[in-house]
């Protein structure tokens, strides 16, 4: 009983900690509008979103985590060597930027006036911190 105790009690400090990195992101920027961490098969870890943005996380994340695997799926069936790590989608001044790294994908809504490079690699550095704090190796 102790153990299962311990465990739940290290799965609330870990969520805990990665809603705080989360929150960090969003509160990073006035442009960035939802943050989301969802596992590879499309459980949602943690997510915040600004105000005035209506999103159901587990929802949005178990769509993009499928849409992944189904189009990763057909590029490896067209093109043989295919490995789709990031996804951008836009959404008229917004852009949906997916990026995943191993067992993990952060999913991001932002103003389209964000430098995409910079972006890019804050996401990139931000799962392999998670990663790592998670204990999650890459695949």
């Amino acid at each position: 009983m102790l153990t299962s105790t311990n465990n739940i009690s290290s799965r609330k400090a870990i969520t805990e900690q990665v809603q705080r990195k989360l929150n960090e992101i969003l509160e990073s920027s006035d442009l960035i509008k939802f943050v989301a961490l969802v596992t590879m098969d499309g459980f949602t870890i943690a997510s915040g979103m600004k105000d005035n943005v209506n999103i159901n996380p587990k929802w949005l994340g178990a769509l993009i985590v499928s849409s992944i695997k189904n189009l990763e799926l057909n590029l490896r069936k067209a093109l043989s060597e295919a490995n789709l790590s990031e996804l951008v989608i836009s959404l008229g001044q917004d852009l949906l930027i997916v990026k995943s790294i191993g067992k993990l994908a952060l999913i991001m809504i932002v103003d389209k006036s964000l430098d995409m490079n910079v972006i890019m690699y804050e996401i990139e550095e931000g799962l392999n911190d998670l990663s790592t704090d998670l204990g999650l190796e890459k695949k």
